[in-house]
């Protein structure tokens, strides 16, 4: 399979508004990829579609980017002024993908925001978190919303902090081992998205 990034199309204000929503509700370091594929992805093949792209460079491209793009800067090479080992998936994983309905998809956002753990007890107002969940929505999917696939991911595909485990990071390191360690894979034809929360004390 062949990929494109497609990151450049996600430079908007409603984006960034939800993302930076989430990072201050559930105090992560929120992620969201874009990029094409050059086939169709369907039910049938999306779990296929999505290892492909989480083994292929451009996935570990589009990760350092957008940690970048969003300030983080927690996967650079020079976080900590120290060496980061690669690659940034994790060894054995398994990335399972559950169906996701539209409904579905528009109250897991509005999960992040409402009802997540938020350890500095930074919930929305159940009206401002539909306003940015709608206005998220709405550029990330267009008016044809219900042509857009959904899928929950297992979220075990990236290194642990170890926060929650107390394993030993491996940097890069992306996941905390917690229930606020999400991945959601949205799709539609040939253009994809992966959306990544990791939120912890």
């Amino acid at each position: 399979m062949h990929f494109t990034d497609l990151s450049d199309d996600l430079e908007h204000p409603a984006v960034d508004a939800f993302l930076s929503a989430v990072d201050h509700c559930m105090n992560s370091n929120t992620l969201l990829l874009k990029f094409a594929v050059d086939v169709p992805v369907t039910t049938e093949n999306q779990q296929r579609v999505l290892h492909a792209f989480l083994r292929h460079g451009l996935f570990e491209e589009t990760m350092l980017a957008a940690d970048r793009r969003r300030d983080w800067h927690n996967l650079s090479d020079d976080f900590d002024g120290g060496c980061i080992e690669r690659p940034l998936l994790r060894d054995g994983f398994l990335a399972t993908v559950g169906p996701l309905d539209h409904k579905e998809f528009v109250a897991r956002l509005n999960w992040m925001l409402c009802e997540a753990f938020s350890p500095y007890n930074q919930h929305y107002a159940e009206a401002d978190a539909a306003r940015l969940v709608r206005d998220f929505a709405h550029q990330l999917l267009g008016r044809a919303g219900s042509a857009w696939l959904f899928a929950s991911v297992e979220p075990d595909f990236l290194r642990s902090t170890g926060y929650y485990t107390d394993e030993e990071p491996l940097r890069p390191a992306y996941f905390d081992g917690g229930a606020s360690d999400t991945a959601t894979f949205i799709h539609r034809d040939r253009v994809c998205h992966v959306l990544l929360t990791n939120g912890s004390p």
